[in-house]
């Protein structure tokens, strides 16, 4: 047998009629599918600039803390959160669509939810940046800092 070359039936049954056994490989035999995570889709908000914000629902990103958020970027952000409807979209293929060039996740779970674990650096063309989750935002004062420090080591706050 050629080495990496599979015979059809129609050849097995010429080289049994010919006496010839057929060796096949025990490596070869049928593996256990794995099972592939379903793909995330995200429902995409209004707007035009190159950060893609990830939240868990939609009223996250109407909150007042969202609208703080987005008057210290330098750019209007497009918010999105996890939905299966018709319009819904993958990450990645919305990164390469709307050229988001930074993709930002609130809270550690949601990263998790959206593009597994350990998530990736990127997503397509974006860098992924974690931030603390929104209901920590919220509520602590530390994540607030850790929000800002973020934000300005990822270069998403507006230049005075």
């Amino acid at each position: 047998m050629i080495e990496g070359k599979k015979l059809d039936d129609v050849q097995q049954a010429y080289l049994g009629a010919m006496g010839i056994p057929v060796w096949s490989s025990r490596e070869a035999s049928v593996a256990e599918p794995v099972a592939a995570k379903p793909e995330p889709f995200l429902k995409l908000g209004p707007g035009s600039g190159g950060i893609l914000l990830i939240c868990t629902i939609d009223t996250e990103s109407a909150s007042k803390l969202a609208n703080d958020i987005c008057r210290a970027m330098a750019s209007v952000p497009v918010w999105s959160w996890p939905d299966n409807g018709t319009d819904a979209v993958i990450p990645a293929a919305a990164v390469e669509e709307k050229l988001f060039t930074t993709v930002a996740v609130f809270g550690e779970a949601l990263t998790e939810q959206v593009f597994g674990n350990p998530p990736p650096q990127n997503v397509a063309a974006a860098n992924l940046v974690v931030f603390p989750a929104m209901q920590d935002l919220e509520t602590s004062a530390d994540a607030r800092q850790e929000l800002w420090a973020e934000l300005c080591r990822s270069g998403m706050v507006a230049k005075n």
